[in-house]
């Protein structure tokens, strides 16, 4: 079955990645919607890059507990294939949940993921990224063919640069903020603008 596939995305730190204020995120929650006031809802997925795990596997690779989890990241790390993760409820969990798709891999207990994870060969996500992983789920689980894919309130750029902004002097205190020539770069680039543009741009966001 084809279908519309909407998208919900959970920070801002994703679009601030997107628009070039930030790197790429490495991970993002998303939510997947039939429709785009959100009344459908079909799964919540994690996605994450290898950015992401170079990061953890430093932080786990000398914990013991964590040696086959560690492994499994170093594969996904040496590839290029996307990988899913999954996780799994306790039979005897007071708030037990199974994710009601078939296709999904039942564990020892024959039960169904709680939640699972969206490993992508990349080292930061953007919105092609996003668009990827929603065509793989949808395939893989929930027997759909997204033929068209809609991020749902998508932040504009203005949007984005005002929380950023804000973000800034919330945990950086009250400073003058300096945009970077690396900034003004990568905005220039990513938006297809001129650099006066782009000045005036961040200037009216601060």
């Amino acid at each position: 079955m084809t279908t519309t596939i909407y998208v919900e995305t959970s920070s801002y730190n994703f679009w601030w990645g997107v628009y070039g204020m930030e790197p790429l995120t490495g991970w993002e929650d998303i939510v997947l919607h039939k429709d785009n006031k959100q009344r459908n809802k079909l799964i919540a997925i994690c996605v994450c890059t290898k950015n992401y795990f170079r990061n953890a596997v430093e932080e786990l690779k000398d914990d013991p507990d964590e040696a086959d989890f560690v492994q499994k990241i170093q594969v996904f790390l040496d590839g290029d294939k996307v990988c899913y993760h999954y996780y799994y409820d306790s039979p005897g969990d007071e708030d037990l949940y199974e994710l009601p798709y078939e296709k999904l891999p039942r564990n020892e207990h024959g039960m169904y993921p709680r939640s699972f994870e969206v490993w992508y060969p990349s080292e930061g996500i953007n919105e092609a990224v996003i668009e990827s992983c929603v065509r793989e789920v949808s395939r893989d689980y929930l027997d759909l063919e997204a033929d068209h894919i809609s991020f749902i309130e998508p932040t504009n750029r203005e949007e984005a640069l005002q929380a950023y902004s804000e973000d800034i002097a919330r945990f950086r205190g009250n400073v003058k903020l300096v945009f970077t020539e690396e900034l003004i770069e990568s905005m220039m680039k990513k938006m297809s603008l001129k650099r006066e543009e782009v000045v005036n741009l961040l200037e009216r966001g601060v």
